[in-house]
């Protein structure tokens, strides 16, 4: 079983930028993928360093390509990379003290988390 730390930052930051993509209701396919991570990155992703990367999250079971057209291929999360993303989520709200869940929560502290 592959393991969120098993993936490297760019592998990791790969699977952010197709959730976020696909979220925004967005097609997450190559050049968007790059775009996206380009506005967050300090330097320029590298077109094979990016497909490279992809493929290895294929390979591993955490995306499936999706042909768009013959030029254009778009990329899914998996169960299995969908369920690694929600298993660090949920790592990051419980070491920030915050609830998991996508539902709004009721604070009794106004909101603020203090």
């Amino acid at each position: 079983m592959t393991t969120w730390f098993d993936r490297t930052g760019f592998q990791r930051d790969l699977l952010h930028a197709i959730a976020a993509l696909d979220a925004d209701d967005e097609l997450p396919y190559g050049l968007a993928i790059r775009a996206w991570l380009g506005e967050r990155y300090s330097d320029p992703v590298n077109h094979s360093r990016l497909y490279q990367n992809l493929n290895t999250l294929e390979e591993a079971g955490l995306i499936e390509t999706e042909a768009v057209d013959d030029r254009t291929n778009a990329y899914r999360l998996t169960d299995a990379g969908r369920g690694a993303i929600d298993t660090h989520a949920d790592r990051v709200a419980a070491i920030c003290g915050r609830e998991s869940s996508a539902e709004p929560q009721a604070r009794a502290d106004g909101g603020d988390g203090r």
